[in-house]
Parts: C-alpha cells; structure tokens; sequence
C-alpha cells in the first residue's frame, strides 16, 4: 500500500527524463489516488508514458479519446497528443491526423505520421511525399511508416532520394526503404 512518503516518490519518478521511469511515476498516481494529474501526460514524448497515462485515466472512468481530441484541436501546445490519439485505436481520427501530417510545427507533423501508423491507416502515396520533409524527425517517422509497404514503393524514386544534394534523413530513409524492398524480393524468391 502506498504512503504519504510515496506522494514525493512519485513526483520524483514524474520528473524523470526516462520514459520508463516516468511511466512509474504516472502508474504510482493511481495507486496514490492522483487519477486525475493522468491527463497531463497524455501527450507526453514517451509511447509509454501515454499508455500508462490512458490506463489510470480508463481506470478512473474517465475516456482519453475526447481529451485526445481535445488536445489535438491546439496541436502546438500538444504535439504528442497526435500519437495518442492514433494510439487509442479510433479508425475514425484518421482524417485528423491526416490534416495533421501538414501541420507547420514538426514535431506535430512527425507524431501524426506515428498515429496513423499505430491505426494501420497508412497509405503510402500520403506518407511518401514526407520523406523530403526538410525536418529529419518527420523523414524518420515517415520511413518507418512506409517500412511496411516498402515492396510496393516506386524504386526509381527512392534511387531519386539517394543524391548526394538531398538530404542525409531522405537518403538514409530511401537506403532502408530500397533495402527492405530487397529483403522482401529476396523472401518471394525464397518461397518459390
């Protein structure tokens, strides 16, 4: 059973740079009957702190999807909260985080790209035109995006992303993206 003692733990865990060691922190709130203060990490950075925050929020009765969408109406303020919203499993926020994918701030743009992916809504020919993104975070969250459909992805292209006067995320994402679809040829052979 947590004590007053543990009130200062956990604020000491929800101070942490650790994903994972803040994810204790969000859990120790439910123990220590702070379900509310849950909802301030939702858009935390960390993947694991969000699903932690959803747990004691969903455990206190309370529903993240309409704060998620909340939070994503103010995508500045709450860049992650992209990443939530896709991470709660709502097919039908795949438009929002659609629009989300233009937004001017990167690392909202970047989250979004994470959120359709935790949806499986990624459709490569929307996804690919991120990979000239001029921020390496949002070529990053593109590529592993597009990891999955790299089979089908225009090869000539990808070569195109290899030039030296592109940018080093484009062409290291174009090198796994090329590599994967030779995995993936590879494989095919393989099963002849």
């Amino acid at each position: 059973m947590w004590g007053d003692d543990d009130e200062g733990v956990v604020d000491l865990l929800l101070s942490a740079r650790s994903g994972m060691v803040r994810s204790a922190g969000v859990t120790g709130l439910r123990r220590t009957g702070r379900h509310d203060e849950a909802a301030s990490y939702l858009a935390d950075r960390s993947a694991i702190v969000r699903a932690c925050a959803r747990y004691v929020l969903r455990q206190a009765g309370v529903d993240p999807l309409p704060l998620y969408r909340s939070m994503c109406a103010e995508p500045a303020e709450h860049p992650a909260a992209a990443a939530g919203l896709g991470e709660c499993g709502a097919c039908e926020e795949a438009d929002t985080l659609w629009a989300l994918t233009a937004h001017p701030l990167p690392a909202v743009r970047a989250h979004a790209v994470a959120g359709l992916r935790a949806l499986d809504a990624v459709r490569s020919d929307r996804v690919e035109p991120l990979l000239d993104d001029p921020v390496p975070a949002v070529v990053r969250a593109a590529c592993r995006a597009l990891l999955p459909y790299a089979a089908g992805l225009d090869r000539e292209r990808l070569r195109a992303r290899l030039a030296p006067d592109r940018l080093r995320a484009a062409r290291t994402a174009a090198r796994r993206l090329l590599d994967a679809q030779d995995l993936a040829r590879t494989r095919g052979l393989s099963g002849l």
